[in-house]
């Protein structure tokens, strides 16, 4: 069977560094340390996002991460007002920050005395989970996201020719296949046509996750691939993730998640004003 360690060796040159994110729902962030949710960071005089906030990243606070800021505070913003939501997501999955659902501010400059905002949590409030707390950081590296469709591999933008590699792992596999079934049970691994090889395949290689940089997660596609001009925006910024990957949980991976995209020239000279953000879930 073709095992975990096989595919990363395939893959091992779609390598890129991320960091990882776990909430700490335990820890009270001041206004201007990393969080998701609650109240955030607004300098005076600035006007405050009608929105809910996702997550605030102060970089000063995260390790470092080639072509991110080194400092500055970053904040992200969602548009959670039900009748607004479901109005987007019936448009489609990807969206510039410019079309009103959600908001992207970066502050070069933290004053220390500056007041904080509340939230804007609407009462009418899309079925999103609710995250609030601290963060804990892990730098790791990814190697490019590999889900399972129709007709074949799933791959991210700019890293399909990986598909190849991966089916010539699982064909040198079939053709070694004995008959020796003590032997297949013995091994760890992947057959695909088994469901639950399957989606731990999902699981184990679909980079799932709260994360700063990395290979985005992918469910039914690449919807970066649906539109020409989705595709400059080549650098996944942040992740946010509601899925939880958990073996003991068939439902794990059907929760909500939302990929912020940039293209990379603008994330070196810190602008901030030109995001793609990605929606996707299972229904």
């Amino acid at each position: 069977m073709v095992t975990k360690e096989q595919i990363q060796t395939a893959c091992k040159h779609t390598r890129l560094p991320a960091v990882r994110i776990s909430p700490v729902s335990s820890q009270t962030p001041g206004p201007t340390d990393c969080k998701f949710g609650g109240d955030y960071y607004l300098p005076a005089g600035a006007k405050a996002p009608e929105m809910e906030l996702l997550a605030q990243f102060n970089f000063a606070q995260i390790p470092n991460l080639d072509g991110f800021p080194k400092s500055g505070l970053l904040q992200f913003f969602l548009n959670t007002e039900e009748e607004v939501f479901d109005g987007f997501l019936d448009e489609g999955f990807a969206w510039r920050q410019d079309a009103g659902f959600f908001r992207v501010v970066y502050h070069s400059d933290i004053l220390v005395d500056a007041s904080t905002q509340e939230s804007a949590v609407p009462e009418r409030r899309c079925s999103l989970e609710s995250i609030t707390g601290g963060m804990s950081f892990q730098p790791v590296e990814e190697i490019a996201t590999i889900s399972l469709g129709e007709e074949g591999f799933l791959i991210d933008l700019g890293f399909e020719e990986i598909a190849g590699a991966v089916e010539a792992v699982f064909q040198v596999d079939e053709e070694m296949e004995t008959e020796d079934s003590e032997d297949d049970e013995a091994t760890e691994g992947y057959d695909l046509s088994n469901c639950p090889d399957a989606d731990q395949f999902c699981r184990d290689f679909g980079n799932w996750g709260f994360k700063l940089g990395g290979h985005p997660a992918l469910r039914q596609g690449e919807f970066r691939l649906d539109d020409a001009a989705f595709q400059d925006y080549t650098t996944l910024l942040f992740q946010y993730d509601l899925t939880v990957p958990n073996p003991e949980d068939g439902m794990d991976l059907e929760k909500d998640t939302f990929c912020f995209f940039m293209k990379p020239e603008d994330l070196r000279a810190c602008r901030f004003d030109d995001i793609l953000m990605v929606y996707h879930n299972c229904y």
